[in-house]
């Protein structure tokens, strides 16, 4: 994969039918990829197909839980035989069960961590023979919850902690095993996606992002980034950066906000109706949610360092 373009570049994304993993397939449709987007099923796999085809992009897209073990290696040897290979891997897929830790079923609580954390292990794991022929590269969607603990998401914040040290190990083995993979986590703020709007919750309310929240474009644009000069790990959003550097010199202080705060600002309005998003196909083809995300100034600046390097030769 030539480091200076991204065109013809052999793409599997996970959670591709909505959110942060739509925005990506629909930015790397603009730079010529080829692209296999996986996700639970329709609506939102064709809503995502229409997409990023609209954009001129080859694309395919396969059905799949990334929590079903067998399932995503199916859908990783079908993208993988389709496309002729695989030269960038994104782990996106994520599920949120919101509210707090004693009224979570424990069912919902393993389910957050086998869509948000095995998902991504299972999804490496099936995808590393193919990188390893190309000297691809993986980018995994992590999260400011992967340093910060987030209130009324105790399974979503075990998750992407988990995730956090996953893939510190993996980055560390290839290393050593003198892989031509490189991994790359990228870990938003909050950010406005769908997500949100179909979560399941035991408090009644539909939750909300915590302000500032964030376009799912800025994390999309990192990841292009990272696909084109893979770096360890890159934060999203200047309000991620500031919490985790309290969080991390003055975690008193970063208490008291996440247990005033860090709650109230995540309470919304009523529930109309029990959402299915843990279980069941919710994607439905759209990158936002309308909860005000913006763009990152801090994310925009931190781009211009994540310079394209020399093709490999």
């Amino acid at each position: 994969m030539s480091a200076a373009t991204l065109r013809g570049t052999r793409v599997l994304i996970t959670g591709g039918s909505s959110g942060i993993g739509l925005a990506t397939a629909t930015l790397l449709a603009r730079e010529g990829a080829r692209i296999a987007i996986v996700a639970r099923g329709e609506p939102g796999l064709a809503a995502a197909l229409a997409r990023t085809r609209r954009e001129g992009a080859e694309a395919i897209t396969l059905s799949a839980d990334v929590a079903d073990r067998e399932a995503i290696e199916a859908a990783v040897d079908a993208a993988t035989e389709r496309l002729g290979g695989l030269d960038l891997v994104v782990a996106s897929a994520a599920t949120l069960a919101y509210g707090r830790f004693r009224t979570l079923a424990p069912d919902d609580f393993e389910r957050v961590l086998d869509v948000t954390f095995l998902g991504a292990v299972h999804t490496l794991r099936a995808a590393l023979p193919a990188l390893e022929a190309s000297s691809g590269s993986a980018v995994v969607v992590g999260s400011i919850a992967g340093r910060v603990p987030t209130p009324m998401q105790a399974p979503y914040t075990a998750a992407k902690h988990a995730l956090r040290g996953f893939v510190g190990a993996l980055r560390i083995e290839l290393r050593a095993d003198r892989s031509p993979v490189r991994v790359s986590l990228v870990a938003p703020a909050p950010i406005d996606t769908p997500l949100w709007d179909v979560t399941a919750t035991t408090t009644g309310e539909r939750p909300r992002p915590l302000r500032p929240a964030y376009r799912p474009e800025a994390v999309a644009e990192t990841i292009v980034a990272c696909a084109r000069r893979p770096r360890a790990e890159v934060t999203v959003g200047g309000s991620a950066v500031a919490l985790g550097l309290l969080h991390a010199v003055a975690r008193p202080l970063a208490d008291v906000a996440l247990v005033t705060y860090g709650i109230r600002g995540q309470a919304g309005g009523r529930l109309p109706s029990p959402p299915t998003g843990l279980r069941e196909p919710t994607g439905a083809g759209r990158v936002r949610a309308g909860h005000g995300g913006r763009g990152s100034l801090a994310t925009a600046l931190r781009l211009r360092s994540l310079r394209p390097l020399r093709p490999r030769s």
